[in-house]
């Protein structure tokens, strides 16, 4: 079961990863390396502190629901879901129009704000 799931998950990252960088065309690269910048200041990929925050990109249950509601389904919180899974989502609400609002602190300190 385990295994199965592991593949899943895999296939799963892989395939929003794809889809992702055909939304967003060249720009995902720099997308990428903007949200390993901003994790580096929100806390572990697997962090659940009792916040209300979730994952590497503190991510609260309605922004999960609302940019990867497949995820959230399937998994759980973003706290149980890979890294890859997780910034997927912080680009897709990036892509929406938020850009990087939802971080502002560690945004700033990216220099990206």
């Amino acid at each position: 079961m385990k295994v199965a799931l592991v593949i899943t998950v895999l296939i799963i990252t892989n395939l929003m990863i794809f889809a992702t960088k055909a939304w967003a065309g060249g720009d995902v690269d720099r997308l990428w390396r903007a949200f390993q910048c901003i994790h580096r200041g929100e806390g572990a990929w697997t962090a659940n502190t009792g916040n209300g925050f979730y994952g590497g990109l503190q991510m609260d249950r309605q922004f999960q629901q609302t940019y990867g509601p497949e995820f959230y389904r399937a998994f759980g919180t973003a706290d149980h879901w890979p890294p890859s899974m997780q910034i997927t989502v912080a680009i897709r609400a990036y892509l929406s129009g938020r850009g990087f609002y939802p971080w502002p602190v560690t945004a700033r300190y990216c220099g990206l704000l």
